[in-house]
């Protein structure tokens, strides 16, 4: 006979047996299994590691989980996300193969996967330095986050839908437009929401190197002087940091009061995102291309709203034509709106995603109302978290 029991001091299962003939490698499976699911919460950080101190160096030195949490039937933390089990055929072997292959290490340094699912998070893993109330550094993801911010300051109307075709430089009042370069009054905020600004400067440590002189509307203004004239030509894609500060700026002068208030109070307050750090640029503003940290559940509430056209819960969190615009699969593949527009294993684009480096993802699958969130510490190998999703997961929907 096999008796599990929860030790009250710890949430872990252990077990005593009599007179039990015992498959010893089955067993193992199914006592693994039970250990991580019937912890009575997922993990959480040591006192010693405070949330709001876990900048982007300070991850590093979160200690590493002695094994991968991982449940098919995640737990009910009163923070707005409700929750479900995840128990389609082939799920209880899906789950298994993907555990053993996280600890073989075929996903690299993966901290954290979750899956939201038809209205309900029906799995969730932390493994290594991932704990369900740690921020995670977003990287790239932070692009995202500025475009999902804008999606609110437009829901509220502070910007219109209309203006994403104004030039630039009408938002910033203090730009003397006699000094600029040629060509810079054509960008318009949409340009900048698909990398198309066309800024092109000579140095890359410029833009550094201006933030730690000059601020705000003058920290753009030498940028619009200092930038190769811009052409038709030159506005073609190119991922940089650069036109997500456009966006923030755009943010700074329509937003009342300070746009790092704004998001804090207009998107992560409305999704109970505490705990979460947002660095600033040089230039004076938050950061827009990466420097943000999330909880793995906060970005997995925020990809909800994105799947659910601008909407979550009982509140319209962004406007429903600027998610409308984001969640458009005719676009084809490409980067639109800072969301990665993408096909995988699909002969249409089914993959809407923010993807920051280091293997960061906030996905959703339209066709399969599915949102998948993954946060990893790799070196390159950013396609690595995708792998579990891909391989182990989102088959079981299809």
């Amino acid at each position: 006979m096999l008796s599990c029991l929860i030790n009250p001091l710890t949430g872990r299962v252990g077990a005593s047996f009599r007179d039990f003939l015992v498959n010893y490698p089955l067993l193992l499976t199914v006592l693994y299994l039970a250990e991580a699911s019937l912890w009575a919460t997922p993990p959480k950080l040591p006192k010693t590691r405070p949330a709001a101190t876990l900048d982007f160096k300070k991850q590093a030195t979160v200690p590493d989980l002695p094994r991968a949490y991982i449940t098919s039937s995640p737990v009910d933390l009163k923070d707005g996300l409700p929750v479900g089990r995840l128990e389609v055929p082939g799920s209880d072997q899906a789950i298994e193969a993907l555990r053993q292959a996280d600890a073989k290490g075929q996903f690299a340094n993966l901290d954290s996967l979750l899956i939201w699912k038809d209205g309900k998070l029906v799995f969730e893993m932390y493994a290594r330095r991932g704990r369900v109330d740690a921020p995670h550094y977003a990287m790239s993801i932070t692009k995202t986050l500025t475009s999902m911010t804008l999606g609110r300051a437009m829901q509220l109307g502070h910007v219109k839908l209309e203006e994403l075709d104004r030039p630039v430089i009408e938002f910033m009042p203090a730009i003397n437009r006699k000094t600029i370069q040629p060509g810079v009054e054509t960008i318009t905020l949409r340009d900048a929401l698909m990398m198309k600004s066309g800024l092109r400067f000579k140095d890359r440590a410029l833009e550094h190197q201006l933030a730690a002189r000059f601020h705000g509307q003058a920290f753009f203004q030498k940028l619009f002087e200092n930038t190769a004239s811009v052409t038709q030509q030159s506005k073609q894609f190119k991922y940089t940091g650069t036109d997500p500060l456009l966006v923030m700026m755009v943010l700074e002068q329509r937003v009342p009061g300070r746009v790092q208030d704004f998001i804090r109070k207009e998107l992560i307050d409305r999704v109970d995102g505490d705990p979460y750090l947002w660095g600033e640029h040089g230039c004076g503003l938050p950061k827009a291309g990466a420097g943000s940290s999330l909880t793995s559940r906060t970005l997995l509430k925020l990809g909800v709203s994105v799947l659910q056209g601008g909407r979550y819960r009982d509140q319209q969190l962004l406007h429903p034509s600027y998610a409308k615009l984001i969640l458009d699969q005719d676009k084809g593949e490409g980067y639109f709106y800072f969301f990665h527009n993408r096909k995988k294993r699909s002969e249409t684009v089914n993959f809407i995603s923010g993807i920051g480096a280091g293997g960061q993802y906030m996905a959703t699958f339209p066709e399969l109302n599915l949102v998948a969130v993954a946060t990893s510490h790799n070196k390159g190998l950013i396609g690595k978290p995708l792998e579990p999703i891909l391989n182990h997961l989102v088959p079981l929907y299809k």
